[in-house]
């Protein structure tokens, strides 16, 4: 077997279930913003929509390099550089999941803290597997 055949299958299903989850994040905040403009609310989202879709569209980039980063990882600048990517999701995934204890729904916070435990595997895997 060839040298982190792990790391590269699990980067791989972290990748698509960033992905994954970014997208039904997305989804959740377009039914939410089309139901507020459809029942009239007072509140104006233009300066947020962006916001958030520049959000949306980070967390769709850090999806696609977890999923690709681990073809790299025989270079040794890229396997630190990696290492520290998934670290410090890791933890940001773990700081959001205590944030938003409550107001998501068990559903995508079981979700929010299964990425930020898979985050720190394959950081792990990574360090590891030389």
């Amino acid at each position: 077997m060839g040298k982190y055949v792990l790391s590269k299958k699990i980067g791989i299903v972290l990748g698509i279930l960033t992905i994954i989850a970014t997208l039904g994040y997305g989804f959740l905040y377009l039914l939410g913003t089309s139901l507020g403009k459809a029942l009239n609310s007072e509140i104006d989202t233009s300066a947020t929509d962006r916001l958030t879709l520049v959000i949306l569209i980070g967390l769709l980039i850090v999806g696609v390099i977890t999923g690709a980063g681990p073809f790299g990882l025989n270079r040794n600048v890229w396997r630190i550089v990696y290492f520290g990517f998934c670290l410090v999701l890791g933890i940001c995934l773990l700081i959001i999941f205590f944030i938003s204890i409550g107001a998501l729904g068990r559903t995508y916070e079981f979700m929010i803290l299964c990425i930020s435990m898979m985050y720190f595997l394959l950081g792990y895997l990574v360090r590891k597997e030389k």
